[in-house]
């Protein structure tokens, strides 16, 4: 089971009010509605954090010795 923590969410009225209409359209509670969104903006910020890391990892290897040994493999070859 997981560990539910409660908490005090001060919002504009407007964008209360917002947020339970489109709760209400998808047949779904507010609280459901925004912990939806909010697990989306963190899946979002997750995989921006791996492309990132991915990214970095790509600028800084060193591919050149793997350049080489396919060159020798191919002069070998001819």
């Amino acid at each position: 089971m997981r560990n539910i923590v409660p908490c005090t969410l001060r919002l504009e009225e407007e964008i209360y009010t917002r947020i339970k209409e489109i709760a209400r359209e998808r047949h779904t509670s507010f609280t459901a509605f925004v912990q939806g969104v909010l697990a989306d903006v963190l899946k979002k910020e997750e995989q921006k954090a791996l492309y990132d890391a991915f990214s970095l990892a790509g600028e800084e290897a060193d591919v050149d010795f793997a350049s080489y040994a396919q060159e020798e493999v191919v002069k070998r070859h001819e």
